[in-house]
């Protein structure tokens, strides 16, 4: 079945007073309850950056919720600045996000999913282990698991910047101070990795790893594709992610 979208901005706002925008696509149907996934962004992008998924999953019955981080990137619709910007800092919005999706009356409270990409994939992987019992499922983009490495580098190297974005004087040593093993064997329910084999920012070799060590896993490769995905190969990630819901719903 197809269904015709709404689509919605929404702000809510966090306990200091700052606000988080994002938009929701949903089914245009106010009779039920819909499976829910709910899409991080990377860093230094926004939430514009992925909304063009958003129909694709709402046609398939699968509310998807976007939204940008707290200074989460230099053109985010949400409050804060990016020097103020870390892992934890992102994991809190997303807390705050979940909270927000679960007052929302055609989301199904018992059915909701992680996905992001890059580093909102590696906010999700955190998440999704804190909250455990909520998420029924992660899917992962191309997740910035080298996070943690490259932090390191830089720390010994006295390197402030990323990308050629300055980063808060917090973003690396929160970094370093995660557990990377706790966070991907801590999470037991169904994961799904995507992730390209010309990826120079952050080699699949970490996705390999994360396949290991998460208990239900699967990985899908992407061949000739990099950081990112783009046309046919960006169509295939959506579409193996809403086949990865739907198995999931049963």
């Amino acid at each position: 079945m197809e269904y015709d979208i709404i689509s919605q901005p929404f702000k809510l706002k966090k306990k200091d007073g700052s606000l988080i925008s994002g938009r929701v696509f949903r089914p245009d149907d106010d009779s039920s309850t819909f499976p829910t996934v709910i899409f991080s962004h990377g860093f230094g992008s926004n939430y514009r950056e992925l909304m063009h998924h958003g129909s694709g999953f709402a046609n398939n019955g699968i509310v998807c919720i976007f939204f940008d981080f707290c200074g989460g990137g230099l053109n985010s619709e949400s409050d804060g600045d990016m020097l103020n910007m870390t892992l934890e800092t992102e994991a809190d919005d997303l807390v705050c996000v979940i909270n927000h999706a679960i007052l929302m009356p055609y989301v199904d409270t018992k059915s909701l999913y992680l996905i992001g990409e890059s580093q909102g994939g590696m906010v999700s992987a955190m998440v999704a282990r804190r909250l455990r019992s909520m998420i029924k499922g992660l899917i992962l983009w191309y997740p910035a698991f080298v996070i943690i490495d490259d932090a390191k580098k830089r720390l010994e190297k006295g390197i402030s910047d990323v990308m050629g974005m300055k980063i808060s004087k917090d973003y690396d040593p929160v970094a370093v101070s995660l557990d990377l093993n706790d966070i991907q064997t801590g999470y037991l329910k169904p994961v799904l990795i995507i992730h390209g084999d010309e990826d120079e920012i952050v080699p699949i070799a970490y996705s390999e790893s994360a396949l290991k060590k998460y208990p239900d896993a699967s990985l899908i490769t992407i061949n000739g594709a990099g950081h990112g995905f783009d046309g046919s190969d960006s169509d295939d990630a959506r579409n193996a992610s809403i086949d990865f819901v739907k198995r999931n719903e049963g």
